[in-house]
């Protein structure tokens, strides 16, 4: 009942498209009518890794994952109207009338509630791209590592740790939202058999790899990137559906039920992240615009689905936008959905994006929930060559990929848990705030944190330390320590193995047994975490 009352609230108000031309409306159904289905056989409207992914979580299928009725279906196709789009879990059809005279029949019919204008124009002619023969070439020689032009980007949440522990994102789904994956499939830097279906949405084209912008490919590209020496993204070893709903050259209400088309796809076919690169709150129509007193989670549809799908066990990304030295200045939506994850923007000396959009919510949760490297960021384009641009489009996919990984190497956690984990490994937790959230997420100390028994630091007995990485001892600070104090080292590998435990020691530590590699140091002071250290012996 709850759910129904939110729902009537954002749709009590019906706006109407009065100039001429073709149009589009959302109607508002007053329930899904009697559909042959049942939450006793979820198998004829969900996929089995849908099923599973909630059964594992303790997710249960309810009646709001059942499909319409498909008699209601027929009743407005009947009035002469083309359905476009439909949500089961938001109650909505989205039709395509030539002209107004559609408006009242449609709005009487029994089961519609209300309805209300999200796109005039006119439809493009549906085009046919044929694909090219070569793929294209890139020349970018090798970089300083293997991440090459992608290092830093990854670095700054430690998720090359994860990669070197051996998790990058294999047995994870990954749906991507966007608008235009122009020859993704052409573009040697990916591995394109990572990718497991690939659809459109919107009204715009009819194969999203063939015309209309390459956004799509070049967040893809932060995740799905595997060359080594030049560009590695992510989650290269992550599956990926690429959904299309963007639309191009225009910005009407209209795309965000493409996109919760979209959503409730992914969600169907099993996907354990969805990544959205996308944001909405003002229109070409201002009168259609939404307003920042909505940013509450549940008064604008899109929001409503985003947190209904979180409810079912995935992971959801959203960027935050890049409206932060403009008017708008806040997040955009769906960002404000009830356990979306929304991604800001930092440089690459971790500092925060001037553009990056600013939270709260409306109702006063913090947003944006964590950062990721959005300032000239390294992508691919549908040119097939490593550029740099900016945003929290790019940001986002970054930080999805590598919570791929780190749910690939923590698979018996929830997805409420692994928002839990990420929050309280990101640097600032303890004093979240309006312009970074909870900062910068560390997925490796995450990881670190649920393997081993390594947990977060602070406070007073915080000890420095001093590392040469060129030879065999680990210097220690201990000038603010009394003589008394029961000192405890531990060295793991990076993979989370106790390699080396050391107690009653003075100011240095041999290391002369370990092999060369990365390791993390955790100190313990009278049984107490006071410091936790990566290193790097050569």
């Amino acid at each position: 009942m709850k759910q129904t009352i939110l729902i009537f609230l954002f749709f009590c108000t019906s706006f109407l498209c009065h100039s001429q031309g073709a149009f589009m409306y959302r109607l508002l159904l007053k329930d899904k009518g009697n559909p042959p289905f049942s939450t006793e056989h979820p198998e004829m409207f969900l996929s089995e890794k849908s099923i599973q992914r909630r059964a594992k979580q303790g997710f249960s299928v309810d009646s709001t994952d059942l499909p319409i009725d498909p008699s209601y279906f027929q009743a407005i196709a009947n009035m002469g109207a083309e359905i476009r789009t439909s949500s089961k879990w938001v109650k909505t059809v989205v039709v395509y009338i030539p002209d107004s005279s559609l408006i009242s029949p449609l709005k009487n019919l029994p089961f519609v509630d209300t309805l209300y204008c999200v796109w005039k124009g006119s439809l493009p002619n549906r085009a046919s791209f044929q694909k090219e023969n070569e793929a294209v070439q890139n020349r970018l020689k090798d970089n300083i590592s293997n991440y090459g032009a992608g290092f830093t980007q990854i670095s700054l949440n430690n998720g090359y740790l994860l990669h070197y522990a051996g998790f990058r994102g294999k047995g994870m789904t990954i749906a991507v939202i966007d608008g235009g994956f122009s020859n993704a499939d052409l573009v040697d830097y990916f591995d394109f058999q990572r990718v497991k279906g690939i659809k459109s949405f919107n009204h715009e084209v009819d194969d999203p790899l063939r015309g209309g912008v390459d956004h799509g490919t070049k967040v893809l590209s932060c995740m799905l990137s595997d060359k080594l020496g030049e560009m590695v993204g992510t989650a290269p070893d992550a599956d990926y559906y690429l959904l299309r709903t963007e639309v191009d050259n225009e910005e009407y209400p209209v795309e965000e039920d493409y996109w919760v088309a979209a959503l409730e796809y992914a969600d169907s076919i099993g996907a354990d992240i969805v990544t959205s690169s996308l944001g909405y709150g003002y229109f070409d129509d201002s009168s259609m615009d939404h307003t920042q007193d909505q940013l509450d989670g549940k008064s604008v549809p899109i929001s409503v689905a985003a947190g209904l799908a979180a409810s079912r066990g995935m992971l959801l990304f959203n960027s935050a936008g890049n409206e932060g030295n403009n008017t708008w200045g806040k997040i955009m939506f769906p960002g404000d959905a009830l356990n979306m994850l929304t991604i800001g923007a930092i440089t690459g000396d971790s500092i925060r994006s001037y553009f990056s959009s600013l939270g709260p919510t409306a109702d006063g949760r913090i947003k944006p929930d964590f950062m990721a490297m959005g300032t000239n960021v390294a992508v691919v384009g549908s040119g097939g060559q490593i550029v740099y641009s900016s945003g929290t489009s790019f940001s986002t996919p970054i930080m999805a990929g590598l919570s791929a990984c780190l749910w690939q190497a923590l698979p018996e956690h929830t997805s409420f848990e692994m928002i839990q984990l990420l929050r309280e490994t990101a640097n600032t937790f303890a004093h979240p705030d309006s312009l970074m959230g909870y900062g910068i997420a560390d997925v490796y100390k995450a990881y670190a944190q649920e393997k081993t028994d390594l947990k977060p630091v602070g406070g007073e007995n915080t000890v420095p330390f001093s590392i040469n990485p060129y030879e065999n001892r680990l210097y220690l600070n201990f000038n603010h320590l009394s003589n008394e104090s029961k000192l405890v080292l531990t060295i793991y590998s990076v993979v989370g193995i106790k390699v080396l435990f050391v107690s009653n020691f003075s100011s240095s530590i041999d290391i002369s047994s370990l092999p060369k590699g990365i390791y993390i140091a955790s100190l313990k002071i009278d049984n107490k975490q006071a410091t936790v250290r990566k290193f790097i012996k050569l």
